[in-house]
């Protein structure tokens, strides 16, 4: 899997910028940055965690039980046995009380139970906002590039309203191509999204602790 600095090294590359005359590193960081949010909203990790139910208490922080970077928590366990054959599993009713607040919604809570929540996390890029690793698969990286490539012009579409330019249709120019790969990294990643969707019939279905 590809670095950050692999990566801005690719977009570099299709805006015809390796130089950075017209984008800095730092410029195409953040645009590497919003279309990895973008693509981690359509396309997330999947990932399970486990909490201990506390005697009487509904309500658990996420973030204290390691779950802090979740984007949606999308169903719980409770009271979970990794070793009870039982079926079907004791899926519970839950809401969030706030972001970090997972509620259950249940008669009564005893301590000692485990609590499995499975949830979607965001993709990281080793290099990215300190991340250690890249959990991209080789097309969502190119997506990744793709978008990023849409949101920089976008950036200099904007920087190049009311300075004097070459081509006076410099910032609409710049505009509707950043428009076209913009439009292009969501139509893919919708198609990406329901593929992903096919594949699986449910939230856990092959998700491991």
């Amino acid at each position: 899997m590809s670095s950050l600095s692999e990566i801005i090294d690719r977009l570099e590359a299709d805006l015809k910028d390796t130089a950075n005359a017209t984008w800095s590193a730092e410029d195409l960081t953040r645009a590497v940055r919003w279309a990895l949010q973008e693509l981690s909203w359509a396309t997330p990790r999947r990932a399970v965690a486990g909490l201990t139910a506390e005697e009487g208490v509904r309500e658990y922080s996420l973030s204290a039980g390691g779950i802090g970077d979740a984007l949606f928590v999308t169903e719980v366990w409770y009271p979970y046995r990794a070793s009870d054959a039982g079926y079907p599993p004791p899926v519970v009713p839950w809401r969030l009380l706030d972001d970090d607040t997972l509620f259950l919604d249940v008669p009564g809570v005893t301590g000692g139970e485990a609590i499995r929540v499975f949830y979607a996390r965001p993709h990281t890029i080793a290099g990215l906002d300190n991340a250690a690793t890249t959990t991209l698969t080789r097309e969502q990286e190119e997506l990744v590039c793709l978008g990023a490539a849409g949101y920089a012009a976008l950036q200099r579409a904007q920087e190049a309203i009311g300075k004097v330019n070459i081509i006076g249709e410099a910032p609409r120019l710049w505009h509707d191509w950043a428009e076209g790969r913009l439009s292009e990294f969501r139509n893919r990643l919708a198609q990406l999204s329901r593929r992903e969707m096919q594949w699986r019939t449910a939230w856990t279905e092959g998700w491991a602790p």
